[in-house]
């Protein structure tokens, strides 16, 4: 889609207000995907929503609730379709889809602008080189979060571990070990456990250091 950026194909959206009275063409099954057509249902003069599967990785409410606009006449939702081709003249005006399971089947579509929501793919890239120990194509660490290589340290989503949650919130505090850790490392007389790990924390130190005596 690269060719088509600034041209109709777009991968975040900026302000709503672009996309009003377009015919909205949305690629993708997860959260961002079906959040996004719910989002754009009074803003889009029409909405597609395309995935490569039937199934959908969405939050069970959310899928739910675009079925229901589908059922409404509000969404048309294409599973299992994917893109074959995008035309148009300086501009997105149509794309083709295929069947995923059958690609004779063929179906074209006029659109002003195509949303993608398709996720991220992790990748170790150079990494792989590296003397790390890799598993399922992840960097393999212990429980403060140490790899296999000396001085080396990871967290988030390259990571695995035995009782690994992908999570945003475990990423946050699988970092916060890891820099811990590295600290300590590189300066042995720091404590691994900072004293506090807020700023109201912090404050309230400060206000009981400064009280002046009884």
């Amino acid at each position: 889609m690269t060719p088509w950026e600034g041209k109709g194909a777009h991968y975040l959206v900026g302000e709503k207000a672009e996309f009003a009275g377009k015919r909205v063409v949305i690629i993708g099954g997860g959260d961002s995907a079906c959040d996004w057509v719910l989002n754009l249902l009074g803003t889009a003069s029409e909405i597609t929503l395309v995935h490569r599967r039937a199934a959908f990785r969405a939050h069970e409410v959310t899928v739910n609730n675009v079925m229901q606009a589908a059922s409404d006449g509000r969404v048309d939702v294409r599973v299992p379709y994917q893109i074959r081709e995008v035309s148009g003249n300086g501009r997105i005006e149509r794309i083709t889809l295929f069947h995923s399971e059958d690609d004779s089947d063929v179906v074209e579509l006029d659109c002003d602008a195509v949303l993608l929501q398709l996720g991220f793919k992790t990748a170790l890239g150079p990494l792989k080189d590296w003397p790390l120990e890799v598993e399922k194509g992840s960097i393999k660490v212990d429980q403060v979060m140490k790899t296999s290589m000396e001085a080396v340290w990871a967290a988030g989503d390259i990571t695995i571990f035995d009782g690994k949650l992908k999570l945003i919130a475990t990423g946050f505090a699988e970092a916060a070990i890891a820099v811990a850790q590295a600290v300590h490392h590189i300066r042995p007389e720091t404590k691994i456990q900072p004293k506090y790990s807020t700023p109201a924390g912090r404050a309230a130190a400060t206000r009981s250091r400064t009280r002046p005596p009884a």
